[in-house]
């Protein structure tokens, strides 16, 4: 930890950091009532640590480094993959939106012209060669 934190912090208001950066299913206590008494604080205190400066830097800076975890990201798509091959239809989504599997290919199309500017016949080719291309990538994904 950053030692001006320890400075700045209290060992309570780094335990609640903890707490607060903790699954809620793997909360001890499960509640923050339940906390605050445990380290003899109001609840409002709790809710005043958390306004301060300095608790919140350092709140969203945990948070950023839990969420940016590649362990944590690897365990949910795993978890997502697992669901997916259950049947689960809205997990394989999930798996193949998160893994770029399912995502629209991006077609850049280069003119002179704007769209309005364009013959009906010439946006009509631009129409078809962009649904041809969206038919044999689909085809691929099957």
């Amino acid at each position: 930890m950053n030692e001006n934190l320890d400075v700045v912090l209290t060992q309570a208001q780094t335990d609640y950091l903890e707490w607060l950066c903790t699954a809620p299913s793997e909360r001890t206590p499960p509640t923050k009532v339940k906390f605050a008494d445990m380290v003899g604080v109001d609840v409002k205190t709790l809710r005043r640590w958390e306004k301060k400066p300095v608790f919140r830097d350092e709140w969203e800076r945990r948070v950023n480094h839990i969420q940016g975890s590649p362990e944590r990201t690897q365990r949910l798509l795993d978890t997502l993959y697992a669901k997916a091959l259950d049947g689960d239809t809205k997990s394989a989504q999930l798996y193949l939106q998160a893994t770029n599997r399912m995502a629209p290919q991006t077609l850049e199309i280069k003119s002179d012209k704007s769209a309005a500017q364009l013959s009906d016949t010439e946006l009509d080719e631009l129409i078809a060669a962009m649904a041809s291309r969206e038919k044999q990538a689909r085809l691929k994904v099957v």
